[in-house]
């Protein structure tokens, strides 16, 4: 088949096989389609079905050439993975075997200057995932300081944000902010001094891009959802590349699962359970092949016959955070 994508390195993907161990006519949910790695050797691994969300346009149609000798066991979905239960009950299905998320922004729209992600290339202030919505260049251009400092950082995790959100408003007062480059010098102007391997401005358009696209209360639905929607035994996995992400998935784990020995022994008390509570992290192989693979921390459970009431669930005590 033909590779539409040859710099694109799915993260964790044998780890992601051996979970998931696909098996014939069961129904996977790749909620982060993106390049479609994972989709595709799951659909090699096994005469199984897939359906790949992804709320990026461009992702649907990236290789579709090659989606096509898949197309009766392969649905294509555009839009959020938060909306799960409606694109689920859409294509006419109540319960699926396991639901796949490789969270963040990725190397596909990273790469792609034109959308605005990164600070590597200069291009519009857009950042957005999808197709609509209000762009970066709104936020940074239209935001009041204060609001600015606290995105920043809430969603970057920046200690200089106040310095930074300052810089942006006396920059905005020349002239608007319009590219990456503008605004990731400003961001070196604010917080002054050299750097060595992060760039000032990572933590900036990591906050930025996240709030922007809601990725944090986008996580938290799917994550609820998955308890509906996953049959007895279900998988849930998960990849997370930054402390916010993973703190979520892991604080949802820590309240909604027990493990594996207490489940087989006949404690159903938690809708999920887990073989093992600690994340897995790349190999040093992976990291050296793609040093994007670095930060990346993989957890997983499986479902119980077990639902919990919404009631039960909370954005903030699972360490969402908020402007």
């Amino acid at each position: 088949m033909k590779e539409q994508n040859p710099l694109h390195k799915s993260i964790m993907l044998d780890e992601v096989i051996d979970i998931l161990k696909p098996s014939e006519n069961e129904i996977y949910v790749d909620c982060t389609l993106g390049a479609g790695g994972h989709t595709r050797e799951i659909l090699k691994t096994s005469n199984c079905n897939v359906i790949g969300i992804d709320r990026d346009p461009s992702a649907l149609s990236l290789n579709d050439d090659e989606y096509k000798s898949y197309a009766s066991r392969l649905s294509l979905v555009e839009g959020k993975f938060g909306d799960i239960e409606n694109h689920i009950a859409n294509l006419g299905i109540e319960k699926v075997n396991a639901i796949f998320l490789d969270l963040g922004v990725s190397s596909m729209q990273l790469d792609n200057a034109e959308r605005g992600f990164s600070f590597r290339f200069d291009a519009p202030l857009d950042m957005r995932m999808g197709a609509d919505g209000q762009t970066a260049f709104e936020i940074v251009n239209k935001y009041q300081e204060k609001d600015l400092a606290n995105i920043i950082f809430r969603y970057g995790e920046e200690r200089k944000s106040r310095r930074i959100a300052h810089g942006i408003i006396e920059g905005r007062k020349i002239k608007k902010i319009e590219t990456t480059f503008e605004l990731s010098d400003i961001i070196k102007k604010s917080v002054g001094g050299k750097y060595s391997k992060i760039h000032p401005a990572t933590k900036t358009f990591q906050g930025l891009r996240i709030f922007l696209n809601d990725e944090l209360k986008e996580l938290y639905r799917v994550l609820i959802a998955s308890e509906k929607l996953l049959h007895e035994g279900g998988k849930l996995i998960v990849i997370a590349f930054h402390s916010l992400e993973d703190r979520i998935v892991k604080n949802f784990l820590r309240y909604n699962s027990t493990s594996e020995k207490k489940y087989k022994n006949g404690e159903l008390s938690h809708p999920f359970f887990y073989k093992n509570r600690r994340a897995t992290k790349p190999g040093d192989v992976e990291i050296k092949n793609n040093p994007r693979a670095r930060s990346a921390r993989l957890r997983y459970a499986y479902k119980t016959e077990l639902t919990s009431n919404k009631s039960d669930h909370n954005y903030r005590k699972y360490g969402g955070v908020d402007v």
